[in-house]
């Protein structure tokens, strides 16, 4: 029986003491007592009307992009008060898709290669520049375009996908010359465009054919030159890829129901999706795949840059486990057999090429079509842009525009997507309330099962945007280097296929008085970001914040031509802010201001009250405190609250 896990993640969050706001303030607020509401003050009813919309469009905002910026939280809100919640966030969903299907409608809609491309002839080098690791380019477009990119909504699903669909980055940095001329690096990055971004608007059956001719993935999962069996010399082909395609990227290990429950046996036993004689099926069908090169053999030449190719005669020709003469024996899995008709012998000429590509399209279209994949998917997608325990019913719904789009198409990621962030689940994580005499706005949180963890790369990406950003660089890029060490997250930084936290994982030890619901698919609640969240990260990450606060910006080191540095200042904006300590009355203000774009309004009146009280303690006995502290400690005592840390 599975033990009650992660009862509430506030007081997770509290009892493990692991997030502290400074010296001042770290005390006052992790001992507060939890809480479940803040106000928001409103001078009239027209206003608590329009800080509503305002809560609102910043919560949906905080799903559907790296982070909402103050011009973005005023546009949504405004459409929300003209036409209704549901249908202004249908509308920002479809702009984001015509900004992609138009190019021209957005100045700052790029890919990530000629991002990288852009940057390298602005430092004076190329991607085979070999003494400073110039690799670490593919890192600093990535955060450009998360910070700066007008296309949100399918960089932060390609941020999600990239989650599931994982590559190790950093078993890719060499920078020698593949049969492209560029660096086999850079192969990474077109992974990144071609599978990921491309795949975020596209089809779920596009990414499966993208992703296995991908020769980053071939090489991660070796599937690269994997050969035929030869029984007489004990070689047979290598099963890492048929595995992971089926425990990870499509239909899990355990037979689900459509709403993401876990079927069982009579006696109660889970059913598994595949065996051992699935995976060794599998394996057969993914031979055959080489480099992209000239050459007229199995090898040859390097190439991480260009999809792979079909080598026939090394492809499984279902005649490899008998004598040649035998009757075929064809590839069954998933409870399907495999009906492409193969020649006894595959020579390479374009008509067997083709042959095998139409075996390899017939087995992928066995994953594409099992029933587990839209609530196996969909719960994942879930989870990295709403929350970690959706409900049956959030799964069923998602999983059935996954099935079927509305017009007969299958895995449609654009309806997908729609689902997901058009759901009540979404909105009914917190209620938003207007109340009279006085005028105000209260957000109560509806907790544990309705929050997560907030990803600590999310975390850096909203504050920055939050604070209206702007670089020193001569062309506006935003070049972070690595967040790793610090917030235990980076773009192509994840330690394996199992990416940075299990989607199922649970903190160690029990909490009392809490009893998950039955709304949800899985017997206790999954916190997947709390694997990586320990007392050592959480002080790196909140040191982090707090010097990047306090230096009003972030300053980054990076490796330029011959090995010589310079720097890339990202300075924050806080004008705005600043005015707002003149005088201290008004910090409860600038709280509300900055619970807002931060914490989409869950910020508690209880942490609100120590925040205050932890400034107001250090200025009695500090007579020379500056403005600026008072401006430093308030933000660093919002961000980094537990209230701000779960999203909701």
């Amino acid at each position: 029986m599975s033990t009650i896990l992660v009862a509430d993640f506030r007081r997770f969050v509290k009892q493990a003491g692991i997030l502290a706001i400074g010296i001042v303030l770290s005390a006052t607020v992790i001992l507060s007592s939890s809480a479940s509401a803040g106000t928001f003050t409103a001078e009239s009813g027209a206003d608590a009307r329009m800080i509503q919309a305002k809560i609102r469009a910043a919560h949906f905002l905080s799903k559907a992009t790296f982070g909402p910026t103050v011009a973005d939280i005023e546009t949504l809100a405004t459409r929300i008060r003209q036409v209704g919640y549901r249908r202004a966030c249908e509308e920002w969903i479809d702009d984001q898709f015509a900004i992609v299907d138009n190019p021209g409608q957005g100045d700052l809609v790029r890919t990530h290669e000629e991002t990288v491309q852009e940057m390298l002839v602005q430092a004076s080098m190329t991607d085979t520049f070999g003494s400073t690791g110039v690799w670490r380019y593919r890192n600093h477009a990535w955060w450009d375009i998360a910070l700066r990119g007008e296309d949100q909504l399918r960089q932060r699903v390609a941020w999600a996908m990239s989650q599931i669909f994982v590559i190790g980055g950093e078993n890719f940095r060499s920078v020698t010359a593949d049969e492209t001329g560029h660096g086999r690096w850079l192969g990474t990055v077109r992974y990144y465009d071609e599978v990921l971004v491309d795949g975020a608007f596209g089809n779920y059956r596009d990414v499966l054919t993208n992703m296995t001719y991908s020769p980053i993935m071939g090489t991660y999962l070796s599937h690269r030159q994997n050969r035929k069996a030869n029984v007489g010399a004990n070689r047979y082909p290598d099963e890492n890829y048929a595995r992971e395609i089926m425990q990870l990227f499509s239909i899990g290990l355990h037979m689900l129901h459509p709403d993401g429950r876990p079927m069982r046996t009579p006696e109660g036993e889970l059913i598994a999706t595949y065996d051992n004689e699935d995976i060794k099926s599998l394996a057969r069908l993914f031979t055959g795949m080489k480099q992209n090169n000239t050459n007229t053999n199995f090898y040859g030449p390097q190439n991480d840059n260009e999809p792979m190719i079909i080598y026939p005669p090394e492809h499984d020709n279902n005649r490899n486990y008998s004598d040649e003469a035998g009757a075929p024996e064809h590839k069954r899995f998933l409870g399907s057999t495999l009906t492409t008709v193969l020649p006894s012998s595959l020579s390479s000429n374009a008509a067997n090429v083709e042959l095998v590509k139409t075996e390899i399209d017939e087995g992928l279209d066995v994953i594409f079509n099992h029933p587990n994949v839209g609530p196996f998917i969909s719960r994942l997608l879930i989870q990295r842009l709403v929350k970690s325990n959706p409900s049956r019913a959030y799964i069923r719904r998602v999983a059935n525009k996954f099935n079927d789009n509305g017009s007969g198409v299958r895995g449609d990621f654009r309806a997908v997507v729609k689902a997901i962030l058009l759901d009540p689940e979404l909105t009914r994580s917190q209620r938003v309330r207007r109340m009279r005499a006085p005028d105000r706005v209260t957000v109560t949180s509806r907790g544990t099962e309705s929050s997560r963890l907030r990803e600590p790369l999310l975390l850096i990406t909203s504050m920055v945007r939050g604070f209206n950003p702007t670089s020193d660089n001569i062309d506006g890029y935003m070049m972070l280097k690595f967040t790793m060490d610090d917030f235990g997250q980076e773009p192509y930084g994840a330690p394996s296929v199992f990416n940075f936290y299990l989607p199922s994982y649970q903190p160690a030890g029990a909490l009392p008085n809490f009893q998950p619901s039955r709304t949800i698919p899985t017997d206790g609640l999954s916190a997947p970001e709390f694997q990586i969240m320990d007392a050592v990260l959480a002080n790196e990450s909140a040191n982090q914040i707090f010097s990047w606060i306090r230096s009003e910006g972030i300053n980054t080191y990076l490796y330029g031509l011959d090995g010589t540095g310079y720097r890339n200042i990202i300075s924050f904006d806080l004008s705005a802010e600043s005015a707002m300590v003149t005088d201290l009355a008004d910090v409860p203000k600038l709280i509300e201001d900055l619970d807002l774009r931060f914490c989409n309004g869950t910020l508690s009146d209880e942490s609100r009250a120590a925040i205050l009280d932890g400034i107001n303690t250090y200025l009695q006995s500090n007579s020379a405190a500056t403005l600026s502290y008072r401006l430093h400690e308030t933000i660093i005592g919002v961000l980094t609250s537990p209230d701000c840390m779960i999203e909701e």
